[in-house]
């Protein structure tokens, strides 16, 4: 096949198909403008739902009932008074009342047990509550707090009249130093989410072309006179596979720098004013890793679905075939998101995983060379064995014609393992 690629030909292919792909409204939409605007969108609109739902939920007041307070500790219910989000109620039945909805926690002052050795103005809390209902959980929690402050105060104020310091009380503080910039704190946050969305935009981006310009052509009866072009058909089909490759590579660049640039607006409702001390900025000299990885990623999902693309008639088939491909790509990746995993020479073995944590550590600026050359020869490997599948492909006439009805499976059963067999008979 080597032999027969006429360079000049296949540039003015591809020219061809790239120009062709800008008038189809599916390869526009969901290779440029489905990465620049949508995953970004949908982000958005996510953590924005989510602070939308948050906001009326710490907005309300607990309806707390207090119960077996004694007067010793009646500062603890004033403090309870003034928290706006405490509302204190009394009730004859509270318990049945947090069970009907209209009381969220039943807070009871027990004295200490029987035989503890501690002052008589010592007490127990019981909270009995409805963990079903998010109210009466979430009253819980903020009653939780406000004892416990009471005890710092009241142990404050003992203490003082003993004449023990603050100081003497305490004994020790405890004080936490993050060491981590806010370009590192940026970076690992951009670690986690694009890795994920670089994949799935790669697959988008590749899956209408790749059936555009295998089945698509079929539907609309143009194969057929793309085969007769005076060019050998595998100037034909590598100008196709690299139209394929540059529009996969273009989706999840341009997703890549959306994402990078809106990155810190589409955080702020869920992380509000933080965000203003993180930087989203991937380091320069990762970029050309990036890039590579990015070219790699293309290059092996576009062999992989224009081969199964081959065998449908219509775009729609072209869809069904493509799709467990297409899942296939990004399943494992999602597994891949806890921060705590480490890259190994496992997963530098692993197609698709392998480019995910590599491109994670790029974004940090971490490089482990040896892994990332494992994973730059696993891909090449991978893209190297999906071209020569589908060279052996095109050999048989049916099926670069249209006239074969089977599926990939059956050809590789029939076609290519089948005359294997025969050829060693």
């Amino acid at each position: 096949m080597a032999n027969m690629v006429r360079w000049a030909d296949v540039r003015l292919l591809y020219v061809r198909e790239l120009r062709s792909a800008l008038r189809e409204r599916n390869i526009v939409v969901n290779g440029i403008l489905l990465p620049i605007f949508l995953y970004p969108l949908i982000l958005w609109l996510v953590y924005t739902g989510i602070s939308f739902v948050g906001g009326p939920t710490q907005g309300f007041a607990s309806r707390v009932m207090l119960k077996g307070l004694s007067h010793e500790h009646l500062a603890l219910q004033k403090d309870l008074e003034h928290d706006f989000r405490i509302e204190l109620k009394n009730t004859p039945d509270p318990v049945g009342d947090i069970r009907g909805g209209t009381l969220d926690l039943l807070a009871e002052f027990l004295p200490p047990a029987a035989g503890a050795a501690s002052p008589e103005s010592n007490f127990r809390v019981q909270l009995t509550f409805d963990n079903s209902k998010d109210r009466s959980g979430i009253a819980r929690d903020r009653f939780a707090e406000i004892p416990s402050r009471y005890r710092d105060q009241y142990l404050e104020r003992n203490a003082g009249a003993l004449g023990i310091s603050p100081a003497q009380l305490q004994q020790f503080w405890i004080e936490s130093k993050n060491i981590a910039t806010s370009r590192q704190m940026g970076q690992f946050i951009l670690g986690l989410m694009p890795p994920l969305f670089l994949i799935i935009m790669v697959a988008v981006g590749c899956m209408f072309p790749a059936i555009d310009s295998t089945a698509g052509e079929r539907e609309k009866s143009t194969w057929e006179t793309s085969m007769t072009i005076a060019t050998p058909r595998a100037n034909i089909i590598l100008a196709k596979y690299l139209y394929v490759t540059t529009m996969a590579s273009l989706a999840g660049i341009l997703n890549l720098t959306a994402m990078l640039l809106s990155m810190k607006s589409v955080l702020a409702p869920i992380l509000g004013g933080r965000t203003d001390d993180l930087t989203f900025q991937i380091p320069l000299f990762s970029v050309p890793l990036i890039l590579l990885l990015t070219l790699l990623l293309a290059a092996f999902v576009a062999a992989g679905m224009m081969i199964f693309a081959s065998f449908a008639r219509t775009f729609r088939e072209g869809q069904a075939m493509v799709s467990p491909f297409y899942i296939a790509i990004f399943m494992p990746v999602m597994f891949l998101q806890a921060p705590g995993i480490q890259f190994t020479a496992g997963l530098a073995a692993i197609p698709i995983i392998n480019i995910a944590m590599v491109f994670r550590e790029a974004i940090t600026g971490t490089f482990h060379w040896h892994l990332i050359g494992i994973t730059l020869a696993v891909e090449v490997l991978c893209i190297a064995a999906a071209l020569w599948l589908a060279t052996a492909i095109l050999r048989y006439e049916d099926f670069l014609m249209g006239s074969y009805g089977g599926s990939f499976a059956k050809f590789l059963k029939e076609r290519l393992l089948g005359g294997r067999r025969r050829r060693r008979q």
